[in-house]
């Protein structure tokens, strides 16, 4: 399985661990799709803090609106609410948009695990901090 690294904030993180936030919203996702090992790195110098498998990824139209508000079953059959799965409103969705016509991805969060302790960036090969995400190793 591939890895990659991804840069959240503190609050999103804390989310996560509560299993309160299902899908990580970016402008962009791998080219390949397959299951990917996401380390997540919290902003501010806290380090890498966990990881998660990413086992697809939901395209979210942006033109006229966002369309994918019903995103597909997960395990239990029931489906997806988009605004609960990623804890964003619709107005935070579209904000982020912006004026692209390009889709939103939702990463599907599965498979988490805390670190016990912080890892820095340089223990996991990176030198500086992914603006958003990028793939680790060769």
């Amino acid at each position: 399985m591939r890895s990659i690294i991804i840069s959240i904030h503190e609050e999103w993180w804390k989310r996560i661990k509560a299993g309160e936030k299902l899908l990580e919203i970016r402008k962009t996702r791998p080219q390949e799709d397959e299951p990917y090992t996401v380390l997540v790195y919290v902003t501010g110098g806290v380090g890498v803090v966990g990881e998660f498998v990413c086992d697809c990824f939901y395209k979210l139209d942006t033109v006229p609106e966002i369309s994918a508000w019903a995103l597909p079953p997960q395990e239990t059959g029931t489906p997806y609410n988009l605004e609960r799965a990623s804890c964003l409103t619709k107005k935070q969705l579209k904000e982020y948009a912006g004026r692209s016509t390009k889709p939103l991805w939702g990463w599907h969060i599965t498979q988490l695990k805390e670190y016990v302790r912080a890892i820095s960036l340089s223990e996991v090969g990176v030198k500086k901090a992914p603006q958003s995400w990028c793939y680790l190793g060769g």
